[in-house]
Parts: structure tokens; C-alpha cells; sequence
């Protein structure tokens, strides 16, 4: 019984290989990765450092992850993360942000990218004192101060254009300063997507132009030669 099992095993293993040399006929590479849409809720970089949290990424069927909190070393504080990426959409949502050393203060921040195209939403949102816009333009920034330990500053709608052509927007990047030269950077709420396919008319032909035929330079007429004669007197 156990030598029928192998055999069988055995058999499996050999159409499995000729499956694969099917679909991969012999010297064809492998097709290129499609870049797909990427969404997360925090990010930050400086002495204290998040990797993407949560992260979706996804080319093909919607990707969804949502966290309850991030409070890495009391930083920042981050109520509800919830992100979602799919094929040419990827959307974050962030709610109550909290970054009390810059007196950074939102109660949603939101970004979403759809086609190569992007938009951002901070709703009762505050750095420094400042109030700051629900629906700003892209890449608007807002210096602050923060008394004790140096100057700050906040991107709003941050849109960069990535070298393989998709987009990324970032509903709030800022730079918090910690005192003593050092500053944090925080990333909330990203969003990248692909860039909309654009149909390129095609080029009509043009129409040879034909050649237009030499004429042959006119003969020059010959000069009148004069008629010498006596012409009748009447009278």
C-alpha cells in the first residue's frame, strides 16, 4: 500500500512539472510585476521608527487591514487606522491623531488616490495653535514653532509623482521638532494608486504630395522688324 502511495506521489509530482513547463514555454522571462496600490494609516522615521502600520497592498482583489491604536512611545497616539488598496484604488482613514509635543490634534485624516488621481480631508484639525484646512490644495505647508524646542512644519495633501508613474498622496506629513537640533517626521494617512491610462489617438497617414511637373520656359517672341514703304498723300 505504502509503494502505491509513492507511485502516485510520484505521478503528481511529474504532471505538476509539465503543467508548469506549459504555462512557461522554455527561454520565455518570467512577465513583469504590475505596481500595484498601496494604502497605510502611520508611518515615521527619526529616534522613534514605525514601518507602515497597517498596510495594504494589492494589484488585483481589494486588500483591507484596520488597526485600533498605535501609541509607539507616546509620540503619537492614533485611535483607529483603517486602510484599503485594490487595482487603481487605494484609500487610508485615520481618526484621532494626537501628537501633543507639536500640539498636533485631528479628529479624522483621510486620503484616497483613484486612477492616478488624489485627494486628502483633515477634519477639526490643529498644529501650534493653528487651525488647519479641511480640503487643502496639493502639497500645502504650514510652519509652526514650538516654544523649548524649535521650529516645525506640516505638508498638507502631499502628492508626489513616483518614477514608475503612480501616484502617492499623503493626507499629513510632518516634521516635529524634539529639541537639540533633532526632529521626528510622521507620515498619516497614504494612499498610492497607478496612473490613469490615457488612449493616444492614432496618427493619420499623410498623403504623399505629388510632384509637380517642370514646365518648359516659353519661347521669347521675336521682335517686330519694320516695314519701310511710301504711304498715298489724298488731297
Amino acid at each position: 500500500m505504502s509503494s502505491m502511495k509513492a507511485r502516485l506521489a510520484q505521478i503528481g509530482l511529474v504532471a505538476a512539472a509539465i503543467g508548469v513547463a506549459a504555462a512557461t514555454p522554455a527561454g520565455a522571462a518570467a512577465p513583469a510585476a504590475t505596481p500595484g496600490s498601496t494604502a497605510f494609516g502611520l508611518t515615521a522615521t527619526g529616534p522613534v521608527s514605525v514601518p507602515p502600520l497597517p498596510l495594504a497592498q494589492s494589484a488585483a482583489a481589494t486588500v483591507t487591514r484596520s488597526l485600533a491604536r498605535v501609541n509607539p512611545d507616546k509620540l503619537v497616539d492614533v485611535g483607529v487606522l483603517n486602510v484599503k488598496a485594490s487595482r487603481g484604488f487605494a484609500s487610508s482613514e485615520v481618526a484621532k491623531l494626537k501628537v501633543p509635543s507639536a500640539g498636533l490634534f485631528a479628529e479624522a485624516v483621510t486620503a484616497k488616490c483613484e486612477a492616478g488621481r488624489g485627494t486628502s480631508h483633515i477634519v477639526n484639525a490643529l498644529v501650534a495653535g493653528k487651525r488647519l484646512a479641511v480640503s487643502p490644495p496639493p502639497n500645502t505647508t504650514v510652519p509652526f514653532h514650538v516654544d523649548g524646542l524649535g521650529d516645525g512644519a506640516v505638508v498638507l495633501n502631499k502628492q508626489e509623482r513616483l518614477p514608475d508613474g503612480r501616484l502617492r498622496v499623503t493626507a499629513l506629513s510632518a516634521t516635529v521638532p524634539l529639541g537639540g537640533g533633532k526632529a521626528q517626521t510622521l507620515a498619516v494617512s497614504s494612499a498610492t494608486c497607478g496612473a490613469p491610462a490615457h488612449a493616444v489617438k492614432p496618427v493619420k497617414p499623410v498623403k504623399p504630395v505629388k510632384p509637380v511637373k517642370p514646365h518648359a520656359p516659353k519661347a521669347a517672341a521675336p521682335k517686330p522688324k519694320p516695314v519701310q514703304g511710301d504711304l498715298p498723300v489724298t488731297g
